[in-house]
């Protein structure tokens, strides 16, 4: 009985291992079929990258000769003579790997690419809608085609090809599991019709301008689209104008030109005026006059801050061989406003050598009252300046520049020359 009992257990225990056994092999061979396949979609970006240790043109020949059906060596050798300029070769490799591959979806992409570079667009759209369907690479090969024939367009100065170009890329990148990229391909696309509005008013079409850059706002919250609408209705709409401006000044102020600006608020106070309306004469009279206020905010003009009493001096410690040099300067406000924030960034050439040093010296805690003077402002070098030789006189060029807000641009507001 008992060995009935223990041959039935182990008849069990041996069929539970074979059944184990069986569904590993199973798996397996699933496992091997699904990355047979991976490797079969990838074929064409892993045999790319395969020639990459045949970096030259020698060496890719001979492997050619050994493969003579191998498209992928022609798809690399055409690369390389395009790379070199030599155009011609590079289209005929390219045409040689189009007729190996029997036009695969990989030669056509790489040869698409190529027509779009070199002004060749009608063709490169040709062969963009020849790409198979099925293929898992599709819209990715479609949506990098377009991009680079809208980026290639926009080069050659055609601006509605190129608007074309990204909204079928734009299309194609919607439908990859890509947001970076997409969020690329949406910027690209918003700015094609900004430069598309400006090809319409050069062209005398402010309609249709109006029309590319509500479009390229529906696409991202453009301040330049913004701005530019406001420029074009300066000459239609004033308020309207004002409304767009304004925004925008309020956001970016460095974006907005404060000439233009100040003018038309100056135009609404008189139409106000001519009017008799004097709820909007108030309105843009204080408008303007806090518009003049934020200016003194964010910009520097001619003369508002001045540099003197320029000199290096070398602070080297006895207990320390190595040099250490210091830029002194005394600083005035030249204006009738306090200075609450100032960065200053030095550029210095010594022996040819460019340096570049930026500090912010004026702040809250540190303000700056109208026409006063904040003297022998320092500034510590770089280590690594060196002046050779201290027996011969070093021409030291320096340039000043400041701006009162951290993301501002620079002003360039004295040039210094000094020989130390």
């Amino acid at each position: 009985m008992n060995k009935t009992h223990n041959g039935i257990k182990e008849y069990v225990f041996t069929f539970i291992i074979a059944a184990f056994v069986v569904v590993v092999l199973c798996l397996c061979i699933e496992l091997n079929l699904l990355f047979t396949s991976e490797q079969k979609v990838n074929e064409e970006e892993l045999n790319m990258a395969n020639l990459s240790t045949f970096c030259t043109i020698g060496e890719l020949e001979k492997r050619q000769s050994n493969e003579p059906l191998n498209y992928y060596i022609d798809i690399k050798l055409a690369e390389i003579y395009e790379s070199l300029n030599k155009l011609d070769k590079a289209e005929e490799f390219y045409n040689s790997a189009l007729k190996k591959s029997s036009r695969s979806d990989y030669s056509l992409f790489r040869y698409a690419i190529f027509c779009s570079k070199h002004s060749l667009y009608a063709t490169s759209a040709i062969i963009a809608e020849e790409l198979n369907m099925s293929n898992k690479y599709h819209n990715q090969y479609k949506a990098r085609i377009y991009e680079s024939l809208g980026d290639n367009l926009e080069k050659d100065n055609q601006p509605q090809g190129a608007n074309k170009a990204y909204q079928v890329a734009y299309k194609y990148a919607k439908a990859l599991n890509d947001f970076k990229y997409l969020n690329i391909i949406k910027e690209k696309y918003a700015n094609s019709y900004i430069k598309l509005a400006d090809y319409n008013i050069q062209n005398n079409n402010p309609q249709d301008a109006i029309l590319n850059l509500n479009n390229s706002l529906k696409l991202s919250e453009k301040l330049l689209a913004k701005y530019k609408l406001g420029l074009i209705y300066v000459d239609i709409d004033k308020i309207q104008a004002d409304r767009y401006i304004s925004e925008v000044f309020n956001k970016n102020p460095y974006i907005v030109n404060p000439y233009l600006y100040n003018k038309l608020l100056n135009d609404l106070i008189n139409d106000s005026k001519a009017a008799n309306k004097l709820g909007s004469v108030n309105y843009y009279s204080t408008k303007l006059s806090r518009f003049k206020k934020q200016l003194l905010k964010y910009y520097i003009y001619k003369d508002d801050i001045l540099i003197e009493n320029v000199y290096i001096k070398n602070n080297k410690k006895w207990f320390n061989n190595n040099d250490n040099y210091v830029l002194l300067f005394d600083l005035k406000n030249n204006t009738k406003y306090i200075l609450n924030s100032l960065y200053v960034k030095i550029e210095l050439i010594i022996n040819s050598r460019e340096y570049i040093v930026e500090k912010k010296i004026i702040s809250k805690t540190l303000n700056l009252n109208f026409y006063d003077v904040l003297s022998d402002v320092h500034i510590k070098l770089p280590s690594e300046i060196n002046i050779n030789n201290p027996k011969i006189k070093n021409t030291v060029f320096i340039k000043f520049y400041a701006k009162k807000i951290k993301n501002g641009p620079w002003a360039l507001i004295k040039i210094e020359q000094l020989n130390i």
